[in-house]
């Protein structure tokens, strides 16, 4: 199996990075974690995580505010 990263890029701005396993024999895909960054309020950015284990899937969300100087 390979571990292997691919990146979509929606057109709201959101971008969804999926990290899986792929066999390069049959090309089977085993979901390993997805993370999505899109733009939050007030100038910040939303980060959501899904996480595959042992067929369960764990989800969380963090919202970050931009840093002000």
């Amino acid at each position: 199996m390979e571990y292997r990263v691919e990146i979509e890029f929606g057109s709201d701005g959101a971008k969804r990075i999926r990290y899986y396993y792929r066999c390069p024999r049959c090309g089977y895909r085993l979901p390993d974690m997805t993370i999505i960054v899109r733009p939050g309020s007030n100038g910040g950015m939303v980060i959501e995580t899904e996480e595959y284990r042992e067929r369960r899937l764990a989800a969380s969300r963090v919202e970050a505010r931009a840093a002000r100087g």
